[in-house]
C-alpha cells in the first residue's frame, strides 16, 4: 500500500533562521522586520527613519534554543514525508 501526503510539497529546505518578526521603534513608530538569525547573532540594526540603533540580544539563549527545536522538528517532518513518498512545504 502506498502512502501519500496530500497538500505537502517541498521546493527547498525550510530554514527557521530566515523567519522574520516585527520590531517596533518607539521613537518614530516604524516597524522593521528582523530575522531570528539577526537576534541569535546579536546584530545591531538601525531605523531608516529616526536613525536609532538597536543592539539585539538573545537573553539566555532562548531564541537559539527555540529555533533549534523548531528546525529539528521540521527536518524530522521533512524526512518522514520523503519516506512516505511525499514532501513538505512550510510557508
Amino acid at each position: 500500500m502506498q502512502h501519500q501526503i496530500i497538500g505537502l510539497v517541498v521546493s527547498s529546505r525550510v530554514n527557521v533562521d530566515s523567519w522574520e518578526i516585527p520590531l517596533f521603534y518607539q521613537k518614530c513608530g516604524i516597524e522593521n522586520e528582523v530575522t531570528l538569525w539577526q537576534i541569535k547573532k546579536g546584530a545591531t540594526i538601525q531605523c531608516v527613519v529616526c536613525a536609532i540603533k538597536i543592539s539585539l540580544k538573545d537573553k539566555g539563549g532562548s531564541v537559539e534554543k527555540g529555533t533549534k527545536q523548531v528546525q529539528d522538528a521540521i527536518d524530522s517532518l521533512e524526512k518522514t514525508a520523503e519516506k512516505l513518498g511525499g514532501s513538505l512545504k512550510v510557508k
